[in-house]
């Protein structure tokens, strides 16, 4: 794994979740080289657009998001 990843991590409340996530999933991969991105608090579709515009834009773009609010939920993982 040579690539550098852009990690996008995107939450509508503080992160810590997906932080605990983020960090368990990067131990299962040797020489992860990564560069990290986090969006807390999170209420808008608007706001998912900006993100995604910005991932869109750069190679290996990899995001991950915990997100309660359905409606929302169901928005990013749409785009």
């Amino acid at each position: 794994m040579n690539e550098k990843y852009r990690v996008y991590l995107v939450s509508d409340s503080t992160g810590e979740t997906i932080e605990r996530i983020f960090t368990s999933l990067k131990s299962q991969f040797k020489n992860f080289k990564y560069e990290k991105r986090e969006f807390v608090f999170i209420r808008t579709e608007q706001q998912i657009d900006k993100i995604i515009e910005e991932c869109s834009q750069k190679e290996n773009s990899i995001v991950l998001y915990t997100i309660v609010e359905t409606k929302l939920a169901k928005y990013i993982s749409n785009e």
